[in-house]
């Protein structure tokens, strides 16, 4: 992904990450977001929009596969998770929460099309939630980018093994418990 923020197709691929994001794609599009903001200043809030409205349309997919497949959906999560997932599309204040990074924004999607909730708030959520998370992202860097960049391009080595390190931490402390 860190190579398409040095493309002339940058942008694009920010969208179709986003919007892929929303619906089963795995990697957040804050991984792309961010060095491209880092990379291009001028364009950060530019980004913001890109992935702010690429992520709200692909949560409207992700919407309705939950609306679609309901009953075979429902069948893949045990009684515990969907309700889980049905406290967390109860609101619009829950809703839009479950749009920021909480959790991961496609079961959100998804659930809300399995709950039906209400289109019309099931988007201002997705606007609203979606829009802090990467408006937020992007007023850090419009404010700290440069220092950031600086010290990523100087100890981007040592930062990669420390993530490196951590993700592997994690998923064995994940094994254990």
């Amino acid at each position: 992904m860190l190579s398409f923020s040095y493309s002339k197709y940058g942008t694009l691929a920010l969208f179709a990450f986003s919007f892929a994001e929303a619906i089963f794609f795995p990697i957040p599009p804050l991984v792309l977001q961010i060095p491209m903001s880092l990379e291009r200043r001028a364009r950060t809030w530019w980004y913001a929009l890109v992935t702010t409205v690429a992520s709200v349309l692909g949560g409207l997919v992700g919407y309705e596969v939950g609306e679609l497949f309901s009953g075979t959906v429902r069948g893949m999560f045990s009684e515990h998770a969907l309700s889980h997932m049905q406290e967390y599309t109860g609101s619009l204040p829950l809703l839009t929460a479950g749009a920021l990074a909480i959790h991961p924004f496609k079961l959100y999607t998804i659930a809300a099309g399995i709950f039906h909730v209400p289109l019309a708030e099931f988007v201002v959520a997705a606007i609203i939630g979606r829009g802090v998370l990467f408006f937020g992202v992007a007023m850090l860097l419009w404010f700290f980018g440069p220092p950031v960049k600086a010290f990523i391009d100087r100890y981007f080595t040592l930062l990669t093994v420390l993530l490196g390190a951590a993700l592997v931490g994690v998923v064995l402390l994940a094994r254990v418990l």
